[in-house]
């Protein structure tokens, strides 16, 4: 009888002890893609004709475009005060993909999910998307444009989230993705959605672990 006492009094402390290592070993906010959600500022950076599209080259007076200060918004796709937001990402995607389709290059997912981006502010003396692949598009105002949607996990440690997405600044539909916040900074890297040729080098996959050649990085900071 006293061993199955000490039984009953012990097992309280089991269970504590189970939750506590449990609750150690879960993942933290940083480790959920909901840490990527805000405000982020995105700093100038130089943009390269060369790797600009037919369309955006057009509209470019020098060799390198300096593109200024924006603010992006991350947020749920699927939260219902987003919903004009997600419906014009959908308008973007059916204007662009039989552009894509008549290029041979891979079409956008018709699904949106996950986590999406939209332009909340920019210092740009350009008000259009004048980029767009799409001509219907290219008198589309630059507030409220979709960035990037379909942002989740990977399952990669270095790159743990990834979506569509689209620049803007360049024409080119892009994949993202991005490292884990650190601070309130979040490392983004940004690359065409088609394998790259390169001269001597032949192709360059577009991915995650594509090479400083065909992509670009990028540093936001949390607004």
């Amino acid at each position: 009888m006293l061993s199955n006492l000490r039984t009953r009094s012990l097992l309280p402390l089991l269970l504590l002890a189970a939750v506590l290592l449990s609750l150690r070993g879960a993942p933290s906010a940083a480790d959920d893609a909901a840490a990527l959600v805000g405000n982020w500022r995105v700093p100038p950076f130089q943009q390269q004709r060369m790797r600009m599209s037919d369309q955006c080259q057009r509209n470019a007076d020098t060799e390198t475009q300096q593109v200024a200060e924006s603010e992006v918004e991350v947020f749920s796709c699927d939260d219902p005060n987003h919903a004009a937001d997600k419906a014009r990402i959908l308008e973007f995607i059916r204007s662009v993909n039989p552009i894509y389709r008549a290029e041979g290059h891979r079409l956008y997912s018709e699904t949106i999910t996950g986590l999406c981006a939209a332009v909340r502010a920019s210092q740009s003396a350009r008000t259009q998307d004048v980029c767009n692949p799409s001509q219907k598009l290219r008198a589309a105002p630059i507030l409220g444009l979709p960035v990037m949607w379909n942002i989740r996990k990977t399952g990669d440690s270095e790159w743990p989230y990834a979506g569509d997405s689209y620049s803007p600044s360049s024409g080119f539909g892009a994949i993202s993705c991005f490292k884990k916040p650190s601070g309130d900074k979040l490392l983004t890297k940004g690359c065409r959605r088609w394998t790259v040729e390169l001269p001597f080098l032949g192709s360059e996959p577009c991915d995650c672990g594509c090479s400083m050649i065909v992509c670009d990085n990028y540093v936001w900071e949390r607004k």
